[in-house]
């Protein structure tokens, strides 16, 4: 290991300190047009470095990009530090009732789903993470795989 690089398991640790601190994201997805397609979300749980959970319309692009193509990468900003973090994975879309109230937040029969958990357009989105690279304040770096 270099000077300048951290442990697999320190990488780890920082990007979850990283993905703790976040209310949105970015997630990129191949897009129908032939290049990526970059969105900020929200996540609405966040299990370390390990899975990240997101809700989603039915309708929107991302669902479709992500049924012909599930691998997705997560960029996070620490919102104090600049420390980055990119997460690479697969996303499956779940439509069982218990992933919906495990995620379900109030405020998005606010904005997106009126008609609540029981919505017939509302996705969960799991984002399983396949590795992940951190980048801290000075250029120090690692990379970890799950």
């Amino acid at each position: 290991m270099r000077s300048d690089e951290f442990s697999d398991r320190e990488t780890k640790a920082r990007a979850e300190k990283i993905l703790s601190g976040v209310k949105t994201v970015y997630m990129g997805t191949n897009g129908s047009h032939g290049h990526p397609n970059v969105r900020a979300m929200s996540p609405s749980k966040v299990e370390g470095a390990d899975t990240l959970w997101f809700v989603a319309d039915l309708n929107s692009s991302k669902i479709i990009e992500l049924v012909k193509d599930s691998k997705a990468v997560i960029y996070a900003l620490g919102p104090r530090n600049a420390a980055e973090c990119r997460l690479w994975g697969s996303v499956t879309i779940l439509d069982d009732e218990a992933s919906k109230k495990m995620v379900w937040s109030d405020e998005y029969k606010k904005h997106l789903f009126p008609d609540g958990v029981n919505s017939s357009n509302m996705r969960v989105l799991r984002f399983d993470v396949s590795n992940g690279h951190y980048r801290g304040k000075g250029g120090k770096y690692g990379e970890f795989k799950n």
